[in-house]
């Protein structure tokens, strides 16, 4: 009975050795790989918040993928002012660091408080806030991001952000939308 049941774990040991590794739903390699500690996991966290917040060529050079890809329908909804079109909302919003660059390099700086983080070892999920005015915007962004060996001081680049937010209340703020007030409580 005894040899039977080591039989039995040394087998399902082998199955798990010989098993393909994880990759937690990118294309990146999770095990075997790399895996991004807590405080690099943070300072990706970080450096999308920065490029939010305090926008530079700079910061994006050294934080972004070049062949880096940003998909935002909430984005795109602002890009058409709430309207249909002329974006679609299911496509990319930046297809490019270059893009990424010209685009987020027009805007103001943006408010934006880190209020949770969670990660994988290769994928950043952020909650965040927007402290704007009349009505505070909250999202989500899942970064997936790219390990740089050659680059020391940012270890993982940003890859890949899929960002979504009340572009709602964005239009609210923006005075493009203005509510008309009918709603009850229940």
């Amino acid at each position: 009975m005894r040899s039977s049941i080591i039989a039995a774990v040394a087998s399902l040991a082998t199955f798990a050795v010989a098993a393909p590794e994880a990759s937690f739903g990118s294309k990146h390699v999770a095990r075997g790989g790399k895996c991004m500690s807590d405080s690099q996991a943070q300072k990706v966290a970080t450096n999308f918040k920065d490029l939010i917040a305090t926008y530079s060529d700079a910061l994006a050079n050294a934080t972004v993928a070049v062949d880096f890809v940003d998909y935002s329908s909430s984005v795109n909804t602002l890009i058409n002012s709430g309207c249909t079109g002329p974006v679609n909302l299911n496509s990319a919003t930046f297809a490019s660091r270059a893009e990424f660059e010209v685009g987020q390099g027009g805007q103001p700086a943006i408010p934006f408080e880190q209020l949770n983080l969670w990660h994988t070892c290769d994928t950043v999920i952020i909650r965040w806030r927007s402290a704007q005015t009349p009505e505070p915007v909250t999202g989500n962004i899942v970064i997936e991001a790219t390990y740089a060996k050659k680059n020391p001081s940012n270890p993982w680049l940003i890859q890949t952000v899929y960002s979504e937010f009340n572009s709602g209340a964005w239009l609210v703020n923006l005075g493009v939308f203005t509510p008309s007030c009918n709603a009850t409580t229940a």
